[in-house]
């Protein structure tokens, strides 16, 4: 069964996934970037950990995998087996209502920018259409039919607070999407996509008909398994696309070395058309890849060291968003936020432990690279024991300090690093009633119940 989540709690749990409290500040950051200890002392490399663990070692059964992958391609593909939108007028509506935050320029936005953006988006005829389509490339799914940015601050430098409460996630070229709606500019649709709804550039998007569907939808699939790929054919660039960890396409055939895949490309209309393109084992793999540890780690390796991207801002990716990418060539589905990932799977509540007893049970019932540890506004991947403490993979932003007064400062990491469950410990300035371990709710082990 497709699994929606509504726009009327998008806000809501994009807003808790990574990203510090909101708060209005000065246009110059203030943040620490110093390097912490655990990033200087723990190895900075995944298959350390897969190789203590043991790197050929199943995660999970066979036939246990495949069942999951079964149930991705269902949640993938759900949009297309859609006849209307599960969205409401209203639900849409309800962003427009109230003008908020910063642009980037740090000026505030008004009223009157945000009634010009209703009125394109002429709600009064949503939903305007059911049509599937298909991302093209690398697009932005958006809160409101802009590119513009809307930050809770104004800053000199968005990198240094690069959180757009505009950005919802970036979306992959051969995403499936029901196409709900178009703004009277013709520039935007609105799309529900399997992870989400909201506003996707109309450039980077076709419609797709039965023959498309036909042709896409083989059952056998290939993910990539490095960033950067480039999407051409033989006679060249097809449509502009590099694809990513996280991309998926069909299947068509295999050669020696290679493995020979659909990519979507634009016609002459507003209708995609498949373009077949060769790519070596070096960049994709025939999905549901083995779950190993190894497998895991070998991936995993390829966005270490990336840089934070809060919705996919940049390019980059978030907590939740690195984790869903690292889980689907495996056949894994993640939904898109934080909170929704750390109850997918067998749940171990860890709120009301202390410290050393949440430890405890992470060491002891934690499986490495299978096992995810969430927080609100965070989620992490557990890898192992490093001299006898849990070890865990995340892209992070950074910890909670206090500096000048302020007791919502950031001591910056900004990307994907393996640390301890008590980050920058060491910091005489750290925020020391509430450390990450002191945050953790749960111990979710994916794939079983």
């Amino acid at each position: 069964m497709y699994v929606r989540i509504l726009a009327i709690f998008l806000s809501l749990f994009l807003a808790v996934s990574c990203a510090p409290k909101k708060r209005l500040g000065t246009a110059t950051s203030t943040h620490d970037t110093a390097i912490i200890a655990d990033v200087r002392e723990i190895p900075q490399n995944l298959e350390t950990f897969a190789s203590s663990y043991g790197k050929r070692k199943l995660l999970l059964s066979a036939n246990a995998q495949q069942q999951l992958y079964e149930s991705f391609q269902r949640i993938y593909f759900g949009p297309w087996q859609m006849s209307k939108t599960s969205i409401k007028r209203g639900d849409v509506a309800a962003s427009f209502k109230k003008a908020r935050g910063y642009k980037e320029n740090g000026t505030p936005w008004s009223q009157e920018e945000w009634d010009a953006m209703r009125q394109n988006a002429n709600l009064a005829a949503y939903p305007a259409m059911a049509m599937g389509a298909i991302t093209i490339r690398n697009t932005d799914l958006r809160e409101l039919p802009t590119s513009l940015m809307r930050l809770s601050k104004p800053v000199a430098n968005v990198k240094d607070d690069p959180f757009d409460y505009f950005q919802y996630s970036l979306l992959p070229p051969g995403t499936p999407l029901l196409a709900a709606h178009k703004t009277m500019d013709g520039n935007w649709y609105y799309v529900e996509c399997p992870i989400a709804g909201g506003w996707v550039r109309a450039a980077d998007v076709r419609l797709v008909d039965d023959s498309f569907k036909s042709a896409w939808l083989t059952g056998n699939y290939a993910a990539l398994i490095r960033d950067n790929v480039p999407l051409a054919n033989g006679i060249g660039q097809s449509s502009g696309a590099k694809g990513g960890i996280g991309t998926v396409l069909p299947v068509t055939s295999r050669a020696p070395g290679y493995v020979n895949v659909l990519v979507p490309v634009a016609g002459s209309g507003e209708f995609a058309h498949t373009a077949e393109i060769s790519l070596p084992p070096q960049q994709a793999t025939i999905m549901p890849m083995p779950i190993t540890a190894g497998n895991v780690a070998k991936i995993g390796n390829v966005m270490l060291g990336q840089s934070y991207g809060w919705g996919g801002m940049f390019g980059d990716r978030d907590c939740s968003s690195m984790l869903r990418d690292l889980f689907t060539p495996f056949g894994l589905w993640l939904p898109r936020n934080s909170v929704a990932q750390a109850r997918r799977g067998s749940v171990i509540p860890l709120e009301g432990y202390d410290a050393k007893e949440k430890e405890r049970i992470i060491l002891a019932d934690g499986v490495p690279f299978l096992s995810l540890l969430g927080m609100r506004g965070h989620i992490t991947l557990y890898v192992g024991q490093w001299r006898g403490r849990p070890a865990i993979f995340h892209n992070v932003w950074g910890v909670r300090i206090i500096k000048d007064g302020d007791d919502n400062e950031r001591h910056v990491i900004g990307k994907a690093v393996i640390t301890s469950i008590t980050p920058g410990i060491e910091l005489e300035n750290l925020y020391r009633p509430v450390t990450f371990v002191d945050r953790l709710r749960t111990l979710t082990r994916l794939g079983t119940r």
